[in-house]
């Protein structure tokens, strides 16, 4: 059989369609050509599509556009969009082609804001500057074509602004007027999804009506510039999500506190610094481990009621609790737990910010304990206070009032101590120098103090402040301090068994001897030194009193003054 040219085919085919009135005809002509006739039809109707295509082209150019230059202008812009990057040039390319493609003398372009429901001015081509600013927002029914644009969703047109009627009398035509405006168009600025994005706007100087010809190119160059501003948000919005993310990732990587992430399975995701700082671990030895490597056995349990709380959505707040660092050691964390969601909201992990509360347990406790030693030394203040207004008498009210304000002023002068040392206690120098500064004179030594520095507890210090203050009286009334030439030595160290032993020395006074009987200021040292389990010997010698007392064993501490002997030289003054 011979061959036939499947081109020939096509051509009989072709014709033979066209000769077909309806599609059944077609169909069953088609079953009808032999084999490779299908084949060859597909072929000549593509080159005729083609064909007719190409030839309709040049005639539809001709029918909308009387401009040879109109369609390279849109080529260039749609290159532009693609290539360049830079939006300044971007706008002016768009607003020039749209001043060519109308034939036009100026054009605007405005960016939408939904949220103010306004335009908002992105560039200008030919505007007085005054006007400009004028028209730098937009709002909805604003006497202008953009504005009856923004409200109506469709192109406005004004041949001649002064036959406005809308625009009669408004601020709008006075800038229309400062800028040599006479006619405008205003063309919406649509997404290719539906929404409102901005206008594009031509403006002449002479009243005019556009062309339609020339509004379908123009309709072109919205669409271009419709994309560009889309693309421009979309710009916008992206570097704003990276720079969010990148301010994000900052603030996570450098928190001082531990911020953690995991999935479901309690499998760590990831770990920050602050994580590496809390728990000792770097990321690379706890990523894809689970986070029970941080609990201590006895708190396990925790961590699965913690995630089924997260499964349902909810959040753990401030849940104080101990974990365990690298090291072993146990460290008191502050814990907030929240879920991680996928864009469809279903709950995929969870993030953990971790924070040490060591100090503030700490300070807690130490507030705790200040305000038990508060409560406890309050006590001991108004019970030695009571016990001095019942101990205290005199042959006048006015004796007596001096007896127990000095014994009152001891105890304060102690307490001054104790702030000073927080509460731990009083120094014994600073107590001794402390009373006895009254009567040092500078001329010459009066008062000689020597001993190694001793911290004594704050019961210990009030008794032995009270003791120095009933000496120190006594020895300015009737004693050493009472003559011009009396001293007074005191000394203290520790014994063989460790108790603390204070001497009191006075040379230098009236002679004295053993009182007949014990008068007051004995008795209320002697209850002193027994509220502290010690001892008490006088010694009357004819150079004056001399008194020893042992305090059971007392705490030591660093020297923090000068331990060594010294004269302490203070400006006389009457006690």
């Amino acid at each position: 059989m011979a061959s036939v040219d499947p081109w020939e085919k096509a051509a009989d085919c072709e014709r033979s369609l066209q000769t077909a009135v309806n599609p059944e005809s077609r169909a069953v002509l088609l079953e009808k050509n032999e084999d490779g006739a299908a084949e060859a039809k597909l072929k000549a109707e593509a080159l005729v599509d083609t064909t007719l295509a190409d030839l309709l082209k040049p005639l539809e150019r001709a029918r909308v556009d009387t401009q040879p230059d109109n369609a390279l202008r849109l080529h260039e812009i749609s290159t532009f969009l693609i290539q360049e990057s830079n939006l300044d040039i971007l706008y002016n390319r768009v607003l020039e082609a749209g001043i060519g493609l109308m034939s036009a003398d100026m054009a605007s372009l405005q960016i939408f804001h939904p949220e103010q429901k306004e335009l908002r001015l992105l560039a200008w081509k030919g505007f007085h500057p005054a006007s400009a600013a004028f028209w730098e927002r937009v709002r909805f029914h604003s006497a202008t074509t953009c504005g009856l644009a923004l409200s109506s969703g469709c192109r406005v047109i004004v041949p001649d602004t002064e036959t406005c009627d809308f625009m009669a009398g408004t601020a709008h035509l006075d800038e229309f007027r400062r800028s040599n405006i006479r006619a405008m168009q205003s063309t919406p600025l649509i997404s290719r999804s539906g929404p409102l994005l901005g206008m594009i706007s031509t403006h002449w100087r002479e009243p005019h009506q556009p062309a339609e010809h020339a509004l379908r190119l123009f309709d072109v160059l919205a669409r271009h510039s419709a994309d560009l501003i889309e693309r421009t948000k979309a710009e916008a919005a992206l570097r704003e999500s990276k720079e969010r993310f990148r301010q994000l990732a900052s603030i996570v990587e450098f928190s001082d506190d531990a911020i953690i992430s995991k999935n479901l399975n309690s499998i760590i995701l990831t770990w920050n610094k602050g994580a590496e700082r809390l728990f000792g671990y770097s990321a690379s030895e706890v990523i894809g481990k689970p986070v029970t490597i941080l609990m201590p056995p006895e708190r396990l349990d925790e961590e699965s009621a913690i995630l089924e709380r997260i499964r349902c959505g909810e959040r753990v707040e401030h849940y104080e609790t101990v974990r365990c660092r690298k090291d072993g050691s146990l460290v008191d964390i502050s814990l907030t737990v929240s879920p991680i969601r996928n864009a469809q909201g279903k709950v995929v992990a969870a993030s953990k910010i971790a924070r040490d509360i060591t100090d503030r347990k700490r300070s807690e406790a130490q507030l705790s304990i200040l305000a038990r030693e508060a409560e406890h030394r309050a006590k001991n203040v108004l019970a030695s206070v009571q016990a001095t207004v019942h101990l205290s008498q005199s042959d006048t009210p006015a004796g007596l009032k001096a007896a127990i304000e000095g014994r009152i002023q001891a105890l304060a002068n102690v307490h001054a101590l104790f702030i000073q040392s927080r509460w731990t206690g009083a120094y014994l120098r600073d107590l001794v120098t402390q009373e006895l500064s009254p009567y040092s004179q500078t001329e010459e030594t009066r008062t000689r103090i020597d001993g190694p520095s001793v911290l004594l507890e704050p019961d210990v210090a009030q008794s032995v402040a009270v003791i120095l203050h009933e000496l120190a009286t006594n020895a300015a009334k009737y004693g050493a301090l009472a003559a011009a030439q009396g001293s007074v030595q005191v000394e203290w160290s520790r014994a063989a068994d460790e108790r603390l032993v204070l001497r009191w020395t006075e040379t230098g006074g009236p002679q004295v001897k053993a009182p007949a009987r014990k008068g007051f200021g004995s008795r209320v040292m002697q209850a002193m030194v027994r509220a502290q389990n010690g001892q008490m010997r006088f010694d009357w010698r004819a150079e004056g009193l001399a008194c020893e007392i042992a305090f059971p064993a007392a705490r030591g501490a660093p020297p923090t003054r000068c331990a060594q002997s010294h004269a302490a030289n203070y400006p006389s003054s009457a006690k």
